[in-house]
This record gives C-alpha cells, structure tokens and sequence, in this order.
C-alpha cells in the first residue's frame, strides 16, 4: 500500500501517518503511507489481498510498529505500542471477522469493548 501524495500534518488531525513504511521478509506490505483523519471523518480502506490494509491497521492498533516513518496524535508522535494503549488513546479497530457472543444482544456484544466511542480527555 502506498500514497500518492505527502500530506501536511494539521493540528487539527486526531491522528496522522506520516512517511509510514512496513516491510517483511520479501515485500513491502505499506511504502511511505501519509493519511490525515479529522474529526468526524470516516475512512474505509479498500484493496485486494496482499495490499497491506491489514498491515496498516496492526499498526494503527499496536500490534505492530512502523520500520520507518511515524504516527501522530493529536500531532504528537507516538509509538502506539499495544492494543491496549491504541485503545487509551482512542483507536479502536474492528476486524473483518467479527467474533460475537451469540447469547449476548447486539448492544451487550458493542458493550464488551469498553467505551470505544469515546476520546480521552486531554
């Protein structure tokens, strides 16, 4: 995965990728990723098999750590080091393959996530 055009970081980006590379033994799974997400904004990443949008979220909630470039938020860079911490900071992710409890409502299941839609306070 790699983007075509540098963006500018605003301070008024929640959190931005700037430059983020991630490679593996014999690919480059994200190539100099920029991507800018605002308040009130709804991204969805798109792409075939092997295009590293996976990649790019295990980054975004801790699983991984970029080989280069960085990762702001709220313009301050940071190395979002776990699932948990990417959560403290108010990233959550959801996977392709959701795992529910059948014998929990729809509202209890969105409950076992803690209070993913709220930011921390700051």
């Amino acid at each position: 995965m790699s983007s075509g055009s540098s963006l500018p970081v605003d301070k008024h980006d929640i959190v931005a990728l700037e430059g983020v590379t991630k490679r593996f033994p014999g690919v480059v799974a994200n190539d100099s990723v920029d991507l800018a997400i605002r308040p009130g904004e709804v991204h969805v990443l798109l792409g075939e098999n092997g295009a590293g949008k996976s990649t790019l979220i295990g980054m975004l909630s801790g699983l991984q750590q970029p080989d280069e470039g960085r990762i702001l938020v709220d313009g301050e860079p940071i190395a979002i080091t776990s699932p948990r911490h990417a959560l403290a900071l108010g990233i959550g992710t959801v996977f392709q393959h959701v795992m529910l409890v059948p014998t929990l409502t729809v509202a209890q299941n969105l409950l076992l996530g803690g209070p993913w839609w709220q930011r921390p306070k700051t």
